[in-house]
């Protein structure tokens, strides 16, 4: 029973330890734009029988079991939209209601970030601050760009004004799986689509999708007043096992000592 109670006292801390990572992620993320927090889940080990052999039961005791401690893990991610701040990069945009922005690694796989700091690069491509292109469909290509006079609509559209006319010069594609959760995050706020569950996009189904603003940007929606809450209160619970740990191994030092 002791060795149970160590275990139990074991899997706690180590349930705390992943609660305490969660928060901490967040609070360093605290001004990333886009990033959205996790919600962690605490779930029941399997139960052991117990018997009068290991304790001493109640005759009122009916099927007496003791679980095996707790687990923790990222049960899902809260997506609520975070506060839309206002920005005055050219190409600087937030999505005010569905989507995200889609954008490639180095072998061309879609990564989707709802964080829309973006920037025309050396190379005259409008990328992230990691150098991740964004998704465009593009209408005139990148070179042929005046970078300066560009407009962004609320539904994508980049346009110029070229000898007094609008030319539209590509369409800015947002993107939505059938399933939040199925996402795989990647960090810094850019998730996996599952190739097995639906994707979206703003190119055949325009209404289904928020709208983009330009010179704006999405703050986190982490709230730190909750997220350190959380800390200590995590803090607390890590050390309530500790210590639950410290005083079974004194209760069997002490019993070893009474058999010598």
């Amino acid at each position: 029973m002791m060795y149970t109670v160590l275990n139990i006292g074991k899997a706690g801390m180590n349930a705390m330890q992943n609660k305490m990572d969660s928060t901490a992620d967040d609070l360093a993320n605290l001004n990333t734009y886009g990033y959205k927090k996790k919600e962690i889940s605490f779930q029941e080990l399997m139960h052991n029988q117990v018997n009068n052999r290991e304790v001493i039961l109640s005759g009122n005791a009916n099927n007496g079991s003791i679980n095996m401690g707790s687990k923790s893990g990222i049960g899902t991610i809260n997506f609520h939209q975070g506060t839309i701040i206002p920005s005055t990069g050219d190409f600087h945009m937030a999505i005010e209601g569905n989507g995200f922005f889609g954008v490639r690694d180095e072998n061309g796989n879609l990564m989707l970030t709802r964080n829309g700091g973006f920037h025309i690069n050396s190379n005259n491509t409008i990328t992230d601050d990691s150098g991740y292109p964004l998704d465009i469909q593009l209408n005139i290509p990148f070179n042929q760009w005046d970078s300066s006079k560009v407009s962004i609509s609320v539904d994508g559209r980049i346009t110029q004004k070229i000898n007094g006319e609008d030319v539209h010069l590509g369409t800015v594609v947002l993107y939505n799986p059938e399933i939040l959760d199925s996402m795989t995050p990647l960090g810094e706020g850019r998730y996996m689509p599952s190739p097995n569950v639906a994707l979206y996009n703003s190119i055949n189904n325009r209404e289904a999708f928020g709208n983009i603003n330009q010179y704006a940007l999405e703050a986190s929606n982490v709230e730190t007043a909750k997220a350190m809450a959380d800390m200590i209160t995590t803090q607390r619970a890590y050390s309530i096992n500790a210590k639950a740990i410290q005083t079974t191994d004194d209760i069997m030092q002490f019993i070893n000592n009474i058999k010598r």
